[in-house]
């Protein structure tokens, strides 16, 4: 009579699925590589932070407008060391006569308003300071090739340029990445050859990662866009929250594999990987979906990406490495070598004997790191932030702010069509302290005197004697004009009452000139060229379809409690003259980011512990643990956080929010692995001190394998990239990281030791075990 054979487990089925169909997986993964290769050029990278703001707000919605309405040509501020005067003068005017070059603005006796500019704003202490306008938007040819030839004529002299004309962050943060893409490949080779059982494996676990990072980057331009922080440290995020999958599932191969042959080992190690690897994904999953509710939109950005990769992770572990397992059995056999990873049952000693001392020190700590982490301050502005490498622009605003106070340009975009409201409204802008210059058609001066302004209506008389055009030709001009746009009612008055603005007339006479209605000797004909077309300049800066844009300078920091108070002064000055207008710059978008943060930041805050709280609640079935757990991590994020108030540092808000998630989503995996290994062990030694021992030490290769990965990423890009944001996302990520360690190889063992007796009481599943028991003993 034949055995019957037990049916296998739906997971059983899958794995063995999976192993039998390798080879059609592995071709599989071939041509998904090749997609992603050929999709990795139609990703757009976003340079500009401002992108992600909500549409909902002021900067976002001017931006848009100025962006569809008006020409922002380039600029540049210069400053030139160790010069002399009259060298710098000629220097100027050096790059003046470059072509793609409208004006460079510097103390010039000879120039009309010499005596309203100040000789220490442009030179002091032997250093010149340039201010450099291009002839168009510093995105065209003529702008990049113009920057290429004030380069060339700073050569030989002492310089500092601060620009975006020619600034390439995308450039620039790739050849920083480069570098540390290198350098943490050897930290992750070096860390898998510490923690390793074969040698062989230290080959298959990069493929496994690789792979899944080339398929995350190619399928990025799904989403069509990514920012610029996304694209730096996505692929080092998913390695350091991932690797932990491909351990887990080799570790388990490595156990069956003393049992069954290549195959069989694999599939039933796959069969137990998988909801062991699923389940631990869902808390690294979750800080990222927390992310994606973030008004401000860098956290959709970063949090779908960074799904997407842990999805992409796990799929690469479970349908590609089994292949690998299967074709390298015999290499993985025949490379095991001795285990490098030492046994710490010093260290466990040490954290059971110190217990009730640790836990209260840790609390006090924690309660102390809540108050203060609340109490950082942060900076919204990522021109602001500290870095170790710090790029020419940066450097460069760094330098010249050490000499000569740099402004920060702002604009008012409001209705088209009064000039007398804006001309109000830019006469009280320059009445204000921290405004340095406004400028808008409503105050271009046309005459020496300040008597007459671009848009004041003149009668030909007036006109006559601004254009310094012979008054019976002023007056043919002005019948024309009327002719032209149909105001016959000029005719029927006195032509001297007549007024027509100097921009609407200085239009009309360049248009008749070139239709070669009006002849003027050459002089006055090159006379009206170049005011036309400094009139146009102006136009396309100013003067949009349906818009008006004022543009005016801050001076002072881009950022504080007194720079939005000014805001918010302007933006109410504003609102007396129009209903509908917009206070675009620096200073709103980090006033505004300033408030998305408080939302943002409480919103993460409790949506990642719930998450977490949930799925560790369901996870272990118990309701101590999830405390426990939760406690060492959270703790882990307000000392890490509370690390900048007390060393008096500031911190990006960014760095915060990011890093916040992350830390809570990722490191409480290494509170899993603690916690499941202690309530496995414990069943199994009755000595609840002996089995913390024990556990510290099954945990530790798992724990310094993803840990250091984690920590050593965090610190070299923070330590090797020039782009701040992402330096301070390294530090803060690789700090927070080396934290959470700490207080799971520690503090954690100790709360389980203590809570022992409370965390039984609270398992879930006590009272229908109790009934159960119950039930069979009364039918015994």
């Amino acid at each position: 009579m034949e055995e019957k054979r037990e049916p296998e487990s739906f997971m059983m089925r899958v794995a063995r699925f999976i192993v039998n169909k390798r080879k059609a997986f592995i071709a599989l993964f071939i041509l998904a590589c090749i997609y992603s290769v050929l999709s990795m050029s139609k990703v757009k990278v976003i340079n500009d932070l401002t992108d992600y703001l909500p549409e909902s707000t002021e900067t976002r919605q001017g931006l848009d407008i100025m962006d569809e309405q008006f020409t922002t040509f380039g600029s540049a501020k210069i400053m030139v060391t160790n010069i002399t005067y009259e060298k710098a003068l000629q220097l100027a005017k050096a790059m003046e006569d470059i072509n793609g070059i409208s004006a460079v603005d510097f103390y010039d006796a000879s120039d009309d308003d010499y005596d309203d500019k100040e000789v220490t704003d442009y030179y002091q202490d032997a250093s010149a300071l340039y201010t450099l306008t291009f002839d168009e938007p510093e995105d065209t040819k003529l702008s990049q090739t113009a920057m290429e030839k004030v380069r060339d004529s700073l050569d030989g002299y002492s310089s500092y340029v601060y620009t975006t004309v020619d600034k390439d962050d995308a450039k620039s943060l790739q050849e920083d990445m480069k570098l540390i893409g290198v350098i943490v490949v050897f930290i992750v080779l070096g860390v898998l050859l510490f923690t390793s059982r074969t040698y062989a494996e230290i080959a298959i676990l990069p493929i496994v990662f690789l792979v899944s990072m080339l398929l995350n980057i190619g399928t990025n331009y799904w989403f069509g866009s990514v920012s610029f922080v996304t694209n730096a440290v996505g692929a080092v995020l998913q390695l350091a929250m991932s690797v932990d999958y491909a351990i887990i599932f080799l570790h388990r191969f490595l156990e069956e594999r003393e049992h069954y042959v290549a195959t069989e080992a694999t599939t039933v190690a796959l069969s137990k990987a998988i909801p062991e690897i699923s389940s631990s994904s869902l808390t690294t999953i979750s800080g990222m979906v927390a992310l994606m509710f973030m008004e401000f939109g860098i956290g959709m950005d970063l949090g779908r990406v960074m799904v997407k990769a842990i999805v992409l992770s796990m799929v690469s572990v479970f349908l590609l490495m089994p292949a690998l397992l299967v074709m390298m059995s015999n290499a993985i056999d025949n490379t095991k070598h001795k285990n490098f990873v030492p046994k710490i049952n010093y260290w466990g000693k040490f954290v059971v004997h110190t217990r009730f001392i640790a836990i209260p020190i840790f609390l006090v700590i924690v309660a102390g790191a809540a108050v203060l982490s609340n109490k950082s301050s942060y900076i919204y502005d990522q021109n602001s932030i500290e870095s170790k490498i710090k790029n020419e622009y940066l450097a460069s605003k760094e330098r010249i702010e050490k000499t000569f106070e740099v402004t920060n340009t702002m604009a008012v975009v409001v209705p088209k069509g009064d000039y007398e409201k804006e001309g109000k409204i830019l006469a009280r802008l320059e009445e204000m302290d921290r405004v340095d210059t406004a400028l808008g058609l409503a105050n271009v001066e046309v005459t020496d005197d300040g008597k007459y302004i671009l848009v004041d209506k003149l009668n030909p008389r007036e006109f006559s004697e601004v254009a310094d055009v012979d008054l019976d030709l002023c007056r043919v001009l002005y019948q024309f004009y009327a002719l032209e746009n149909e105001q016959y009612s000029a005719f029927m008055k006195n032509l001297e009452d007549y007024r027509v603005s100097i921009i609407d007339m200085v239009d009309f006479i360049y248009e008749q000139k070139e239709k070669g209605g009006i002849d003027f000797d050459d002089d006055k004909s090159e006379e009206i060229d170049d005011l036309h077309q400094q009139i146009c300049d102006a136009r396309e800066q100013l003067e949009g379809d349906k818009y008006d844009r004022m543009v005016f300078t801050l001076k002072g920091a881009v950022e504080g409690a007194e720079t939005f108070a000014v805001v918010d002064e302007i933006r109410d000055m504003v609102k007396e003259y129009y209903d509908e207008s917009y206070v675009v710059g620096d200073a709103t978008s980090n006033e505004e980011l300033s408030n998305s943060f408080q939302k943002d930041n409480i919103m993460i805050s409790v949506l990642t512990a719930l998450f977490v709280w949930a799925i560790l609640l369901f996870t272990f079935q118990n309701a101590g643990l999830p405390f426990l757990l939760v406690l060492t991590i959270q703790g882990s994020i307000w000392i890490n956080f509370a690390i900048p108030y007390v060393i008096n540092d500031k911190m990006y808000f960014l760095s915060y929010l990011i890093v916040s998630s992350i830390q809570m989503g990722a490191t409480i995996d290494y509170a899993i692995v603690i916690t499941s290994r202690y309530m496995a062990i414990r069943k199994e030694i009755a000595d609840r001190k002996a089995a913390i021992i024990e556990t510290l030490n099954e945990a530790f290769p798992t724990i310094i394998t993803s840990g250091t990965m984690m920590v050593c990423a965090g610190f070299v890009i923070g330590a090797l990239t020039s782009n701040a944001t992402i330096a301070s996302l390294g530090k803060t990520l690789g700090r927070g990281a080396l934290i959470s360690i700490v207080l799971v190889m520690s503090v954690l063992p100790q709360l389980l030791l203590v809570g022992d007796k409370l965390i039984d009481k609270a398992e879930l599943t006590r009272s229908s075990k109790r009934g159960q028991e119950k039930e069979e003993a009364s039918e015994s």
